[in-house]
């Protein structure tokens, strides 16, 4: 965090404080299966920014995605989940395909933690099997499909890292490129 108030302070200033444990407990009751752990110390650190109200903030997340607050997942986990894939999820509410698989419309066992401008959504699977936790992305026209982190660790990682050879000049490795900061906000190329 250090790091991006120093260089983003803009975007840094729409990072809103931890969740309220009552915003966690309330959305691990709807969604009915525990959280990985990562996300849930993600949400202890901050509470995503407002996305529908940032403008010109820039974007915390690589691929032009603004981290949900609790409440935001939860308000999209309910619009989404009216459109249960019929190949995964049943009526009983378990699930026919393993975490990490690809599904369409939207499996109710995939949590949004981040939207994209152009409706884009970046969620983490719930589902069991060897890759509960992973993070997914979901398009309407697409649906649920595995993204570029295996987890929400990976996503932090990848922003820390990035940052980091951005603010001492680093040479980046085979197409990856740094961050842009222009006025104050973060954007990834």
């Amino acid at each position: 965090m250090a790091l991006l108030s120093e260089h983003a302070p803009v975007t840094a200033r729409e990072i809103r404080p931890p969740a309220p444990v009552s915003d966690l407990d309330h959305l691990r009751n709807r969604v009915g299966f525990e959280l990985p752990p990562e996300l849930l110390a993600w949400w202890a650190l901050m509470d995503g920014v407002d996305d529908q109200r940032v403008r010109g903030a820039g974007y915390l997340i690589p691929k032009g995605y603004l981290p949900l607050s609790v409440t935001r997942a939860e308000d999209e986990y309910a619009r989404q989940s009216q459109y249960p894939d019929p190949d995964c999820c049943t009526a009983e509410g378990t699930h026919r395909k393993k975490a990490g698989q690809d599904g369409f419309p939207f499996c109710t066992a995939i949590l949004p933690i981040g939207r994209a401008i152009d409706g884009g959504l970046l969620c983490v699977d719930l589902r069991p099997g060897e890759h509960h936790g992973c993070v997914m992305e979901w398009y309407a026209s697409d649906g649920i499909y595995w993204s570029d982190w295996a987890c929400v660790t990976e996503i932090l990682d990848e922003i820390a890292e990035r940052l980091d050879n951005y603010v001492h000049d680093r040479e980046l490795p085979y197409r990856e490129r740094h961050p842009v900061i222009s006025e104050g906000e973060l954007s990834w190329p």
